[in-house]
């Protein structure tokens, strides 16, 4: 019984990644992407030359995203609708976790 191996590496979205990096990442083309931006679905860094450069945060939403267009067959118009929301559900996560955080601990929900 032999199993594939699996990758598996740390996040640091404090990084900035190249756009042929992040292409690579999500599975998806350096044209794909640049039409993401060109829908402003997604943000290069604004100080990146001559090359456009990312920061690593995007990584996570894109590769769901593009598993995502795989599964039901979107179109990048929708992918890009879709990244926008999947941004903003992982920025309301956040947040829910900093407030519950801030709860004393008997009133906490395991």
């Amino acid at each position: 019984m032999s199993q594939d191996p699996v990758e598996c590496f740390i996040l640091d979205t404090t990084e900035i990644i190249s756009l042929p990096e992040l292409a690579q990442c999500c599975g998806m083309s350096p044209a794909e992407l640049d039409e993401l931006v060109d829908y402003n679905a997604l943000v290069p860094l604004p100080d990146a030359a001559p090359e456009r450069a990312f920061s690593a945060r995007w990584v996570a939403p894109l590769r769901s995203a593009s598993k995502m267009r795989l599964d039901f067959d979107l179109d990048l118009f929708t992918v890009a609708i879709l990244l926008g929301q999947l941004v903003q559900i992982e920025l309301l996560q956040r947040q829910l976790e900093a407030l519950r955080a801030l709860l004393p601990s008997h009133l906490r929900q395991t």
